[in-house]
This record gives structure tokens, sequence and C-alpha cells, in this order.
């Protein structure tokens, strides 16, 4: 399967070739040293079942692997270096939504959809599919198997499906009956069932912005509302698109199948040919999950031998493809605030960051990630509003700054981030913006026996607070405002606490 937005017109792929000759040069000058062979180490899979191909946001292609016998979802380059890994139980089906987010389907008892950022982490509750009315669920079912899980839009409208496999025993038999279910993201609406062949896989159409399902079904591929393939000898299972070239890729019984899905008009329809036959070496499963990869090449999921099979883009030749990672250890970054004095904006340099930054094997910090955003005020870059996730190099942070909604809008607020090494980035932590100084007030930035004043009035009854104002004044964080923060207050003042 394929979810790949196309970025425009094709650019052939030479990077083989060049990394071979790179290599080749490299060896033949010097040697590394041992610390930096030691960065990189193989990955290896255990049941890969499924593949899928996106954009990510800074333009570049990237992988969805669900490696199944790992309990994991793989994040990796289309050459095999892998950005990350998301623990998954159980995880059989993969994708990436409009959204920018993972969609990773565990099947089993739980059969649940989990919902992640392109870090890793979790975005939303998972999906309980148990619980879903639409699912359809079976009665008496010994096992559940999800095949595919994708989204796309139905009536321009956010929706969510799963192909998924039932297996029981009647009569000592096993039986095994596989349907696609959907619904709106939302919940909302009824829902929607089709009954489907043991190996059928399910897509969005690449017709009016993906609003159709296109599938295998029978001895035949469905693309509506374009056209029906028939093809009444070969067993038919997952299905992907080139979306530049206009072509299906169909999986067959040990043979890829391939056909144009343009420009016909009843009753002349397109015709499935043989495009790649299994070999001894690579042989092809009616089970395997296949996806094009945008430059021409097509990867294929060969769950019972542990690998990616990628297949060229002229077809006449096959190779399991090598997955590697940078074990370069985490850097680590420190919470740190900042005050905002009269509701003034606060602004931040790249020494703010770097001073709360340390690496294992002392690489400079190259960008930090912003995690999450305030819940009041802005944080801007050169006076552009920031959004959650957003990469920022080192050079840019001098332009960093948190405008304040007001001078009084609580006591604080965070935004959380993370550092790079120019490998990998560390775990998050927090910088905490203090809206108002603890003690303060009078809101003029100091503490003063003005301060002080204002808290024995409220002693006394004779003003009130807001609990926003209180929890400024309570000095010790005992959830009471009395006399022991006024003279905490005047400690401050005249240098006697911190």
């Amino acid at each position: 399967m394929n979810l790949h937005t196309n970025k425009g017109a094709r650019v052939k792929r030479t990077r083989w070739s060049v990394l071979a000759l790179v290599i080749t040069l490299l060896t033949s000058v010097v040697f590394p040293s041992s610390s930096v062979l030691a960065a990189t180490g193989p990955v290896s899979l255990s049941r890969p079942t499924d593949i899928e191909f996106y954009t990510a946001a800074d333009g570049e292609t990237e992988m969805l692997i669900a490696d199944s016998g790992n309990n994991r979802v793989i994040r990796a380059t289309p050459e095999g270096e892998v950005l990350s890994t998301i623990e998954v139980d159980n995880v059989t089906a993969v994708t990436m939504g409009n959204d920018g987010l993972i969609y990773a389907a565990e099947s089993g008892t739980s059969l649940q959809i989990h919902i992640f950022n392109p870090d890793g982490t979790v975005s939303a509750p998972p999906i309980d599919l148990n619980n879903k009315y639409w699912m359809n669920l079976g009665y008496g079912v010994d096992q559940r198997y999800i095949r595919n899980v994708i989204r796309f839009k139905q009536h321009n409208r956010e929706t969510i499906g799963v192909t998924y496999n039932e297996t029981r025993l009647v009569n000592d038999e096993t039986e095994i009956k596989t349907k696609f279910s959907y619904n709106y993201l939302d919940n909302s609406g009824s829902g929607s069932r089709v009954n489907l062949e043991k190996y059928s896989s399910v897509i969005p159409g690449n017709n009016e912005g993906g609003q159709n399902m296109w599938y295998t079904h029978n001895n035949g591929v469905f693309i509506y509302p374009l056209v029906s393939i028939q093809n009444s000898t070969d067993k038919l299972a997952d299905l992907t698109l080139d979306v530049v070239d206009k072509r299906l890729y169909v999986v067959s019984e040990n043979q890829i199948m391939r056909t144009g899905y343009e420009g016909f008009v009843y009753p002349n329809t397109p015709v499935l040919s043989t495009w790649v036959t299994g070999n001894e070496a690579y042989p092809i499963d009616l089970s395997n999950q296949i996806a094009f990869e945008p430059e021409g090449e097509l990867y294929m999921a060969d769950t019972a031998r542990d690998r990616i099979v990628v297949f060229s883009a002229d077809g006449t030749s096959a190779r399991t493809l090598g997955l590697s990672q940078d074990n370069t250890p985490k850097p680590a970054a420190g919470a740190f605030s900042k005050m905002v004095k009269q509701g003034l904006p606060v602004t931040f340099t790249s020494a703010d960051f770097e001073t709360n930054y340390a690496d294992p094997e002392e690489r400079p910090m190259t960008d930090i990630r912003i995690t999450s955003i305030p819940d009041s005020g802005k944080l801007q870059l050169n006076g552009v509003d920031v959004v959650k996730n957003q990469v920022i190099p080192v050079a840019e942070l001098n332009t960093l700054a948190f405008v304040p909604g007001s001078a009084f809008t609580g006591i604080k607020t965070t935004f959380g981030w993370q550092a790079k090494n120019g490998t990998v980035f560390s775990d998050s932590v927090d910088v905490t913006i203090m809206l108002r100084i603890k003690g303060d007030a009078t809101g003029d930035g100091v503490l003063t026996p003005a301060d002080a004043l204002l808290v024995n009035k409220y002693i006394k009854g004779l003003i009130t607070f807001t609990p926003e104002q209180i929890e400024a004044l309570d000095m010790n964080d005992d959830g009471v405002l009395d006399a022991k923060d006024s003279a905490l207050i005047m400690g401050v003042y005249l240098g006697i606490n911190s």
C-alpha cells in the first residue's frame, strides 16, 4: 500500500552507485576510529507485515514498517536509515494520515489503533475497535488480524478504515472471513462494511482527493468510479499505486502484476499482466504487503523471511533492504525558567539553551525542537508564531521570544523543548515562563514592602485576591496565604531569603 503524496517530477535514482563510490574512496584513504564505527548498528526485522511510504513535514520521503515480531513500528528512510522506533504490541498494520500522525493497528484481543506524533510520542488515546459498532465483529471468533489501516476522505470528512481477518473453528476446520469496515474519525455516522476475499486489501483511490476505496476482490480490482478490472485466472492480494505514471501493482500467486488505471472507458478495461515473478531467492507470497517508493522501486514486506525486498524500477532485479540505526547516545537537555516583568516580552538567546545542554560525546547542539507550546501567550521566532514540533537551528535562537497575553494571566506557563546533537534529539524538558514573580502582589516585577502590606491587608480581610493572585503570593506553597508568606516577602526584600 502507498499513501505517498508526490512532490513533482521524478528524479532517477543514482544514490546507491554514488554511495558505493564514496565508501570505496573513504576506505582506501582513511580508516575511521572505533567509536565512529560503533555509532551505526544493523537493525533486524521479525515478521514485518506492512510497509508504507509518505512525505514528511520537511518534504523528504520516509517509510513506516510494522515490525510485528518485535512489537514495534520502524520509521526509516528509503535507504534503510532507521530514524526512530515506536513500541506497539502485536502491531500488524501502519499508516501515516494526512494529518501527519502515525496510525498503528494492534491485532488480537486488544484490537485497537494507536495514534502517535511523528517523533513517537502519543498524540491521542488509542481507538478501541472492540467497542465500535461499525466494526461488525463476529461472535465466537478465535483470532482477529488487521491487514490494513487507512486514512481517507468520505464525503469530504476524515475517515478511518481497517481491513481485517476473523478466524474461527467450524466443525474442526479453520474458517477465515475478511472484512473492511470504516467510519468517520469523529465516530459520527453509522459506518459501513464490505465483505472481501481472504487476501483482499484496501487503499484510498487516486481520484477526487482519495474519496473512494480501491480494493482487490474475487479475481479482480475495484477502482470506483473509474472501472473494475477483471482477472479470472489469478488470486489477488495487496495493491499499491504509482501516482506519477498512473500504474497499479497487485500481489498475486508468486508474482506481482501491473496495469495502468487511467483513460479507460467501459467496456474497455485495464488488463493486469505479470511484472515480476518470484524465484528461489525472492519468492512472493500472497500475504506479502507492497508499497511503491516515489523514485520508482517497489518494496515488499517479506513476512515469512524477516526482511524487506526491494524490486528495481524496471522489475529486472531485486535486493534485500539493509536497515541500520545510528546508536549515538542521546544528549541531555535541562529545564530552566525565564521571567516576565510587567507584561514585557521575554527574549531568548542560544546561550539560554546551550548552557542547559550536555552531550556524552561532547557534540555541539545543532537544533532544538519545540515539543509543546505555551497554554497562554505566544512563542514566536522572528515575529512568527512557533508551532508544535517545529525544529529551530541554534543560529536562529536569538530571534526566539515569548510574548505574554497580559501581565496577570496566571502565574506561569511552560513550553517543551528537545536538544539535538546533529544526529539524535534528547528527551523533552520544560522551559517555565514566570508570568508574575512569586510574591509580587503589585505586578511591578520586584518584591517590596508594598507586596507584604497587601498580603497583610488580605489576612485582615480588608481586600480580596483571585485564586491566581493567591497562588502567586503563597511563598511557601502550603496552600494558605498568611503571615508566613508576608515574612518571606520581606525576607527577599531585605536580602535574607533568595
